[in-house]
């Protein structure tokens, strides 16, 4: 990821976090970049305004930053998770929102609603909270949306890489449960957008 100088301590701030969550796992770096450059073409297609995108893109890397609090022996196990396992998977959304939580900086506010709110789900199946419909952050619902398709697109210990047509159908049949609709429906339209990077200089200059 490439970054625009800048004196916005927020900024500043999610750099320095994303930079500790690259060090914990060398392997998601990769990952990390490819969910903020989706997530911002995301909400630039849904219309959000330039100051939202920007934020987006620095506070999206840090949607599983609660990650950092779990043994990578679990995280990265080859096969299923047992039960009690998957709990504790699910302690990341609590411990990420504790790590952000607090800061008077918008770029922290938002990675921590991500943080928290990344696993809800439209139908209200979700956790931790079983949040439903617009009850979710907007920016969690964009984060949700690129963050599964980078996964399921990638190979990863548990599961070989799946084929883009494969990942889009498994996510057109969570539209309406997992997925907002009209979020997914627009990802999916501009799909061949999401891969190309983010300009930030750019979206300043149109914004």
């Amino acid at each position: 990821m490439t970054h625009p100088a800048t004196r916005d301590p927020g900024v500043e701030i999610a750099m320095a976090l994303r930079r500790a969550c690259e060090a914990h796992d060398p392997s998601i770096a990769k990952h990390l970049d490819r969910v903020s450059r989706y997530a911002t073409e995301l909400a630039r297609h849904l219309g959000l305004p330039t100051a939202a995108l920007i934020e987006l893109h620095y506070a999206a890397p840090l949607h599983d930053i609660g990650k950092l609090g779990l043994p990578l022996g679990i995280l990265y196990k080859p096969g299923q998770l047992t039960t009690e396992e998957r709990e504790i998977v699910k302690t990341h959304t609590f411990i990420g929102y504790g790590i952000l939580d607090g800061s008077n900086w918008r770029v922290i506010q938002c990675a921590a609603q991500i943080a928290l709110a990344h696993h809800e789900c439209w139908d209200g199946s979700g956790y931790p909270h079983g949040l439903k419909g617009e009850e979710i952050p907007l920016v969690a619902r964009i984060v949700s949306v690129a963050d599964v398709y980078d996964a399921l697109v990638s190979r990863r210990a548990y599961k070989p890489a799946w084929s883009k047509e494969l990942v889009l159908q498994e996510m057109l049949n969570c539209r309406g449960t997992k997925f907002d609709p009209a979020i997914l429906d627009v990802f999916i339209q501009h799909i061949d957008d999401m891969v190309l990077p983010v300009d930030l200089q750019e979206l300043r200059a149109t914004g």
